[in-house]
């Protein structure tokens, strides 16, 4: 599913990255939320029969589009979103990770995530299955007990079961980290496939929502993990659970502070790395940002 709203200038590259996946049985479904820009114009001419266009009679907002979306408007039994001002550098991928879950045939199998080049450091800390040289499959559970010191969630990266999605309830947080409240909580019943290799380009620029609102992303972080925690409760047992909140809330910490660095740059920044001192290379490589001003 390709969301969009008023990526006019991006969009067409989003679709053409899609439609160059190799994959045969795959449906492409623009959801347009109600764009007030040429988007409906710059995707006509490349709609065919795998591409359909779907607009949305008034905005749903960025949640509310991705929900729609996924649960009215999509029939496949796996999905994968791509915002609409992203793309895919791989044309061969999804058919790589059905192939795969194909030949494992483990009704287990959730989820499939790229762009995870820390295998080496995983299979040091949690059990897995070796597929070949850049897969392992490990529990959905085991990954997020470990996630502070191995996640590597990248929503156009990651592909998932639809039918589970739908079961849980997917994009229901209304914020920022809806998508990876989806996906790790689709992980935790069962058992996900992580790959080394990247698939797509995140493009950052000045409207992405997580340059904006550095502070306001932190509560809205904390929000999602405890609502992780609550639905982890049914697989994971609670002292388990109690010695991970802790960690997660420090990489959570961790994570607002290089992000209100590079994001924000100004006063309070210096402020946040000279209340939380660290060794770790994040932590110099952030003074180096602030005080360059790059």
């Amino acid at each position: 599913m390709i969301p969009t709203y008023g990526q006019e200038q991006y969009i067409g590259e989003a679709v053409r990255s899609a439609q160059a996946i190799d994959y045969p049985d795959l449906e492409i479904v623009i959801a347009d939320d109600a764009s007030p820009d040429a988007t409906r114009e710059v995707v006509a001419p490349l709609l065919d029969r795998r591409t359909r266009y779907h607009r949305n009679e008034t905005n749903l907002g960025r949640v509310g589009n991705y929900h729609n979306t996924a649960h009215n408007v999509v029939s496949g039994e796996w999905l994968i979103n791509l915002d609409g001002d992203d793309y895919f550098t791989s044309s061969s991928f999804i058919t790589d990770a059905m192939d795969a879950v194909a030949r494992l045939d483990d009704p287990d199998i959730v989820g499939y995530c790229y762009r995870h080049p820390n295998i080496d450091e995983i299979i040091s800390l949690i059990p897995y299955t070796a597929v070949d040289d850049n897969r392992i499959v490990v529990s959905g559970k085991d990954y997020l007990l470990n996630y502070d010191k191995v996640g590597r969630f990248a929503h156009l990266s990651t592909i998932f079961r639809r039918d589970v999605g739908l079961r849980i309830g997917m994009y229901t947080l209304p914020w920022q980290a809806c998508d990876f409240h989806s996906a790790i909580r689709i992980f935790l019943t069962g058992k996900i496939i992580l790959d080394r290799r990247s698939v797509g380009y995140w493009r950052r620029h000045g409207a992405n929502t997580t340059t904006v609102e550095a502070d306001d992303k932190y509560r809205q972080a904390m929000l999602t993990y405890d609502a992780i925690e609550e639905f982890a409760k049914d697989y994971i047992p609670d002292t388990l659970l109690k010695e991970w909140r802790p960690r997660m809330n420090r990489a959570v910490r961790r994570d607002y502070i290089r992000n209100h660095v590079w994001s924000v740059g100004n006063f309070k920044s210096a402020y946040l790395l000279l209340a939380y001192p660290s060794m770790h290379w994040w932590w110099w490589r952030a003074w180096v940002r602030l005080l360059s001003g790059r």
